[in-house]
């Protein structure tokens, strides 16, 4: 990708001209990222800033436009470029990688310090992205008072705050993911596979876990706070195991809701409902984890009863139903069920024995007359007590569940070859979630410990840059062959229109 700079700075103008002077994006940012927040800052903060300045360059060079050396757009220093090989490294090793929400790329802001709280971007400017929520930003507040900042704008990424969590042990997508709400991390700037990490919080508990706040649901936008006391495990009564059905939109990995009737909306479905978690199917058919609501929020999912309310009191988490009768998907959504219950309750000091389903919480006096769980773990020889026994296991370090998980105690890495350690995408835990990512990235295999490749992936789609004159039936017709075949290039693409426009990259169905 290419970008177009005016130069203003005199280093610059001496450099390379007034310009406007095209880069190469990836050798741009070697001006920028050490400009914006110092060759001498923590690896992960760098990489953050990689991603953030690559992010706002993208959005604008797609859209054709020019942009200066100044921080009217972003800082850019010539003399830099050549000069700090930690920022470069930083570049490299997060080459491509951009911020998307919805399928688009963010318009990704940032400044100095926020003050202690990230604004919105409506409270500040005139539109409101989804991705910039109000709310403290404890880490800038550290920061602040070890060496105080005066406030800018306050919309993104803080670097202060960016700086000390990085140097208190958040790696950079966790950096990202706090300061961009429900923005997903995407190869190839913003068109290729989520870039992929795997999921292992502290304590060694290990979900393919994921993270889908739903800003727009009238329950988070309530802005009420609990003190867990227990969890309440929920099943979505409908035959549809899907996670997108519930959890939107589309980050890449959901698959795309047509109806669009997920709960990122002020009150799906007309009602007053939001869970803190659903476990389910992504698009690929692979079971994993979303949280939707921060653990300590109140939700909207059990009702009340004579006793109160378990809204109150307990974390809650949705199961995706199916037929009910696939022991397979079963035995997936179980353990994962028993992992997210163990970290929970590692996490907020709680035992099994604080784990209730939504019809006990009924028996209790504290939900409303619903049947879950209970219709459908017996099917499989489950109950609620058989889970408790799962989640006390596992809490104490032995390996719980159903008995069908399939994590190991090696890492399984995903490279373009075993020597290649700058290539890997991630290391994993469980070779469902390795394969998946070796997939979905062409030319990548997923190895063991010693080296050995366990698997060759196989990529989901090819990508191709539009030509001038390109329509979408001729492109289907030279790399398809058969020009009826475009509708499946929209598709993949998310395409509402047969519009496309040079320099767009598209994905091709393999």
């Amino acid at each position: 990708m290419k970008i177009s700079v005016t130069m203003t700075r005199a280093e610059n103008v001496a450099r390379f001209g007034a310009g406007p002077v095209s880069f190469d994006l990836e050798e741009y940012l070697c001006g920028v990222v050490p400009a914006e927040i110092g060759e001498g800052s923590h690896m992960e903060a760098l990489k953050a800033q990689a991603v953030a300045a690559r992010t706002f360059a993208a959005k604008r060079a797609a859209a054709g436009a020019v942009i200066d050396d100044t921080t009217r757009f972003q800082a850019f220093r010539a003399s830099l470029m050549d000069t700090c090989p930690r920022s470069r490294r930083a570049i490299k090793e997060t080459a491509g990688q951009a911020l998307t929400y919805g399928g688009a790329l963010v318009d990704c802001f940032y400044s100095a310090s926020n003050g202690g709280t990230c604004k919105r971007s409506g409270e500040v400017w005139s539109r409101d992205y989804p991705y910039y929520v109000h709310k403290a930003d404890p880490w800038d507040e550290a920061a602040r008072m070890e060496n105080p900042k005066k406030a800018s704008h306050g919309v993104g990424m803080s670097q202060v705050g960016c700086m000390w969590a990085a140097r208190n042990g958040v790696p950079y997508h966790e950096i990202l993911a706090f300061y961009y709400d429900g923005a997903a991390l995407v190869h190839r700037y913003g068109t290729g596979s989520v870039v992929a990490f795997e999921a292992e919080t502290e304590g060694g508990f290990s979900m393919n876990l994921h993270k889908r706040i739903l800003t727009e649901n009238a329950c988070y936008k309530a802005g009420r706070t609990i003190t867990p006391k227990g969890i309440m495990v929920h099943s979505t009564g409908a035959n549809n195991p899907s996670l997108k059905r519930y959890v939107g939109p589309d980050d890449g990995l959901l698959g795309k809701n047509q109806y669009n009737n997920h709960w990122n909306q002020d009150r799906p479905g007309g009602r007053q409902v939001c869970v803190h978690a659903f476990i389910g199917k992504l698009a690929d058919g692979t079971v994993a984890t979303y949280q939707t609501l921060p653990w300590n929020h109140r939700g909207w999912h059990c009702g009340s009863g004579p006793k109160g309310s378990g809204n109150d009191t307990h974390i809650s988490f949705e199961i995706c139903e199916d037929n009910l009768a696939d022991a397979s998907y079963f035995g997936k959504v179980y353990n994962e069920a028993v992992e997210l219950c163990a970290y929970l309750c590692k996490e907020y000091g709680l035992t099994e024995k604080n784990i209730i389903c939504h019809s006990e919480g009924h028996a209790q006096g504290i939900a409303s007359n619903h049947g879950d769980v209970m219709h459908w773990f017996p099917k499989h020889g489950k109950n609620m007590d058989t889970f408790r026994a799962a989640v006390k296991e596992r809490i104490s370090g032995t390996s719980g569940g159903n008995g069908g998980g399939s994590t190991s105690g090696i890492l399984y890495r995903v490279r373009k070859n075993w020597a290649d350690k700058a290539s890997q995408k991630g290391a994993f835990k469980v070779l469902d979630n390795a394969k998946r990512c070796a997939d979905e990235n062409a030319g990548y295999s997923v190895f063991d410990e010693g080296g050995k490749a366990v698997y060759t992936g196989k990529a989901a789609y090819a990508t191709y840059t539009v030509k001038k004159g390109d329509s979408l039936w001729a492109i289907a017709a030279a790399k398809l062959g058969n020009g009826s075949r475009y509708p499946e290039i929209k598709k993949l693409n998310g395409l509402t229109s047969d519009v496309i426009h040079a320099g767009q990259v598209l994905k091709i169905p393999n």
